[in-house]
């Protein structure tokens, strides 16, 4: 196999394919509401730059890429005891020098965290370390983050993390670091990243408002098609060679966690009251097919890809002249980073599979429901983790749900317990209203200043005509009547 045929990521049983340099630097999403194969397009690009030894960053809302550990040494940070790092204990240089320094793929897992102002803190710490680190790697990276509208709002404006996504949209191609996102609602993405993308995939869409989102861009004609597309099937547009295609993208080969569950009738008991057995005739539903070769098969041949091994360039400068265009007379501080510096394959093997990595990480291996295929994983390497992976129970987790207010410091039946509790509700309500009136204040001064046509009327509920104002014409008049309300109780309260 060449190099050239080497760099092209196969998305579908026909062979259609994206160049890996496109992917790894560029700007891309992928489109589909619930079901319509989204999560698994984006899983069947992911497995083949894992494939190719191209590492890159997950940051995973939803919980469904860790399976990845069926097939790919892949790092996972979460706050679960399936996690090989915890994400309290992880610092995010050591998630970059992971990506950058030794050339390993990581998955930020956040969909057992309870509380997200801090754990998008530590995402957009590791983001903006790695973008600036970029500058003088310009190593190809890919950051692949799930549900993309939580970060980049169509509306509401842009917080910390959110902006420096969209500074990688906007300058980090010339640096190698590319950003893909995935999300159900077109119409609830920031506009200005959509704008910035130059491969975008849109599977299965209903809504009106996001069906506009597809007209505006494809037009009309795929605007209807868009609504009538099958499963796994999307229309693909991509600027590097101005195509418009329908792509049926193949099935992804580690498990799906995302997929919908089944109802099995074996798993159904007998809920009759007459005593007779009944008897389920529901037709068994199907189960997912297995890939022709599974993860063990590739532990075995010593090759985690379906494709031969492929050759590397013979330097660095080969590999950006093919890329680049740019000749032997100098480097091109301008020039897209070629994929030429992946060092070490990201496909599991016989040595990282019994916890004996060269360096030095031991990781978790995935187990599919139901399956026994492993008899080998890091729980009988002989020890823990060495980034020392929490056990199932840990008190200061991040998963423990949170309490109202610390346990009184008095032994039960303390007459002085009643106080606190009371103290502890006192503060509660004190500390509410204040928000409540800080949000009106701030809604108040919001109607104050209105629209470049004028204030809003406050006798006119909030509309597109109107305006974007926060409160309608009612929601104004009950919240006000609830303050008003508080300060008669308050002031009864002081009188009597």
């Amino acid at each position: 196999m060449s190099t050239e045929d080497a760099e092209q990521l196969v998305i579908s049983d026909d062979g259609i394919s994206l160049p890996a340099i496109e992917v790894l630097t560029g700007r891309g999403v992928i489109f589909g509401k619930s079901g319509s194969g989204k999560s698994n397009s984006a899983s069947v690009i992911i497995e083949e730059l894992l494939e190719r030894g191209f590492p890159l960053l997950i940051v995973d809302i939803e919980g469904e890429y860790y399976t990845l550990k069926e097939r790919y040494e892949v790092i996972h940070i979460g706050a679960t005891d399936k996690a090989d790092m915890p994400l309290r204990e992880t610092e995010p240089e050591e998630v970059v020098t992971l990506c950058l320094d030794r050339n390993r793929p990581v998955i930020i897992d956040l969909s057992e965290v309870m509380d997200m102002d801090p754990a998008e803190y530590f995402v957009d710490q590791v983001i903006t370390i790695l973008f600036s680190r970029e500058k003088e790697a310009r190593k190809p990276f890919l950051v692949v983050v799930e549900e993309i509208h939580e970060f980049l709002p169509q509306q509401g404006g842009l917080d910390d993390l959110g902006e420096t996504l969209i500074r990688i949209a906007k300058r980090g191609r010339k640096r190698g670091l590319g950003l893909a996102g995935m999300s159900q609602r077109p119409a609830a993405v920031d506009k200005e990243f959509i704008t910035q993308c130059d491969w975008l995939v849109w599977h299965r869409l209903t809504w009106k408002n996001d069906t506009q989102v597809v007209q505006s861009i494809l037009g009309s004609e795929k605007a209807q098609e868009v609504q009538e597309l099958a499963t796994g099937e999307g229309i693909m547009m991509t600027d590097w060679d101005e195509m418009i295609r329908t792509v049926k993208f193949r099935r992804k080969r580690t498990y799906d966690a995302a997929d919908t569950p089944t109802i099995s009738p074996e798993n159904r008991p007998d809920l009759t009251t007459d005593g007779t057995t009944s008897t389920v005739t529901s037709q068994q539903s199907p189960e997912r097919t297995e890939p022709s070769e599974t993860a063990e098969d590739a532990v075995t041949n010593g090759n985690g890809s379906d494709a031969p091994a492929e050759s590397e360039p013979s330097s660095a400068g080969q590999s950006a002249e093919s890329t680049n265009g740019e000749g032997d007379d100098g480097h091109d501080p301008e020039a897209t980073p070629a994929p030429a510096e992946r060092t070490q394959p990201a496909a599991r093997t016989d040595e990282t599979d019994s916890g004996d990595a060269d360096d030095g990480l031991h990781i978790k291996s995935f187990e599919p429901p139901g399956s026994q295929r492993r008899t080998a994983n890091t729980e009988s390497s002989g020890g823990p983790s060495a980034y020392g992976t929490p056990p199932t129970t840990r008190e200061d987790s991040v998963t423990d749900v949170p309490k109202k207010h610390a346990d009184p410091p008095f032994e039960d039946g303390d007459s002085r317990t009643a106080l606190w509790e009371l103290g502890h509700m006192v503060a509660y309500v004190v500390a509410t209203v204040l928000a409540i009136v800080a949000r009106t204040g701030r809604n108040a001064i919001e109607y104050a200043k209105g629209t470049e046509a004028g204030p809003f009327d406050p006798l006119e509920p909030a509309s597109t005509e109107n305006g974007t104002a926060p409160l309608s014409r009612d929601q104004m008049v009950l919240v006000i009547s609830g303050l008003l309300l508080l300060v008669i109780l308050v002031l009864g309260f002081v009188m009597a």
